[in-house]
């Protein structure tokens, strides 16, 4: 039987996504975003394989950091965002 590739080893593990609400695997959150991985794949993963030092080794720096330390609206400010503009739409 053939060994998955190095960057494939872990894409069996499975989660449950809080922004989808179901069962994910790592290999779905690991190239989610055009590629590149889910800007939440650190914390999700954290406690069931050491993610930080896969993805250190497998990105660049500079993507590493501008995935995961400038990781951008997360649904909660997208949902805070979208119900301020429809206030001020609605006010005016």
């Amino acid at each position: 039987m053939a060994q998955p590739h190095p960057v494939e080893v872990f894409d069996r593990i499975e989660i449950r996504c809080p922004q989808l609400g179901g069962e994910v695997l790592f290999g779905y959150c690991r190239k989610v975003n055009q590629g590149l991985p889910c800007p939440r794949a650190l914390v999700c993963f954290q406690l069931l394989f050491p993610v930080e030092l896969f993805f250190r080794k497998v990105l660049k720096e500079e993507t590493f950091r501008n995935i995961f330390e400038n990781p951008g609206e997360g649904r909660m400010e997208r949902f805070l965002k979208t119900v301020s503009e429809a206030r001020e739409r609605t006010s005016r």
